[in-house]
């Protein structure tokens, strides 16, 4: 019996599987569908918003203008994401919290951009991205999320599938050689009000080979692109979050070369931290090579995120205790827990932050939602410290 030829089979396997996943695709989000974000309890609105329920309880009664939300099932009030992001503007217009308190960058503070990245895959650096992305736009942060990966993951888990929109702009107009699109053009709201998204598809592999050929002329400025690119947009921003793919391609370094910071989601296990002694020492490589023509270039922080952590697991915690010996402050204090309901929530395409909480164990949700948050308090905390308001998140 001769044998069939790889090409085919692949073709074969690819067609089947790519049917039926736009086949799920429309089940779950119809094309002409919106996808919409839950309400949030009195709690988890004030805990959001950072003032005691007492009081936020007190505002709604007695403060003109502040969102009173709807009373649900008898005695229960809850709110909409964009009823907190009006709360907080009268809260702040009427004196109860003080302007460095408020999540808005001033004039004279710089948006921080975020490269989340890690050489290996499975590292969790799309649900990192989408939970602290979320978490930051109920907190009132102004912020945008860029996908670079050809998988695009954080593309689909807002609800957008790149192969049922071939004509959408995508974060590959925004870096391509030939007639780049403006930013403004490709930038699109999400179901968080105070969340954008630029989405990435298949095309962006094609960046790597045109920054290959330019090295023919020996002009390349590749590294500057996607800094140049988002400069007339980040006034509308306080923070940019970038999910990259799972290489160190000439796309991760043009996103490295615009941030401020670095974030490196990593699991608790040996193989990944060898992987990421080997990562780290050829990004300084390639990085110093690029600063050779930017000197003044230069991060505000770089840390380590352990993710899919299991407190209760002997080897994990071996490593954990290990990084934190060799690295220090640069391993965050917070880990993102490995979690049953972010990993159901993904599922169906949402972040524990769209479920309803009804519909999740409550012990488990909630250890979910305190992991995220204390990641959050974290990163916060060094992008309040770049602004200079070194009073605490």
């Amino acid at each position: 019996m001769s044998a069939i030829q790889a090409s085919q089979r692949f073709e074969t396997m690819s067609t089947r599987l790519g049917n039926r996943l736009r086949e799920h695709a429309e089940e779950t989000f119809p094309p002409d569908a919106q996808k919409g974000l839950r309400r949030f309890a009195m709690r988890e609105a004030a805990d959001l918003l950072r003032i005691n329920q007492n009081t936020f309880r007190h505002h709604v009664s007695n403060l003109e203008g502040f969102p009173e939300g709807i009373l649900e099932g008898g005695n229960r009030r809850s709110f909409t994401a964009s009823e907190l992001v009006e709360a907080q503007r009268i809260l702040l217009d009427t004196g109860r919290i003080r302007r460095d308190d408020h999540p808005h960058r001033t004039d004279g503070e710089a948006c921080q951009v975020v490269t989340v990245f890690n050489l290996k895959g499975g590292s969790a650096k799309t649900s990192t991205v989408t939970h602290l992305g979320q978490l930051l736009g109920l907190r009132g942060y102004r912020v945008l999320l860029i996908d670079l990966d050809s998988q695009a993951s954080l593309t689909n888990l807002f609800g957008i599938t790149p192969e049922l929109a071939p004509d959408m702009p995508t974060s590959y107009d925004l870096i391509r050689a030939e007639n780049p699109l403006p930013a403004t053009e490709i930038i699109r709201k999400t179901n968080f009000p105070t969340v954008d998204l630029i989405p990435a598809s298949m095309d962006i592999m094609e960046y790597e080979f045109e920054v290959a050929l330019s090295f023919r002329s020996g002009t390349t400025t590749f590294h500057t692109q996607l800094k140049e690119a988002l400069e007339p947009v980040l006034g509308n921003y306080d923070i940019v979050l970038i999910d990259t793919p799972p290489q160190l391609n000439f796309s991760v370094i043009s996103s490295i070369f615009a941030s401020t910071g670095v974030l490196i989601p990593l699991n608790a296990s040996m193989l990944d931290v060898m992987s990421l002694a080997s990562f780290l020492k050829m990004a300084s490589s390639l990085m110093g090579v690029v600063e050779s023509h930017a000197p003044e270039h230069g991060l505000n922080f770089v840390r380590l995120l352990l993710t899919r952590y299991e407190p209760t697991d002997g080897p994990q915690v071996q490593i954990s205790s290990l990084l934190r010996t060799v690295l220090g402050d640069s391993v965050l204090p917070a880990e993102f827990l490995k979690s049953t309901a972010v990993g159901d929530a993904a599922n169906t395409q949402q972040s524990i932050f769209e479920v309803e909480p009804k519909d999740v164990n409550r012990r488990t949700y909630e250890r979910a939602i305190e992991s995220v948050s204390r990641i959050t308090d974290e990163i916060e905390r060094e992008i309040r410290k770049a602004w200079g308001r070194t009073d605490g998140a």
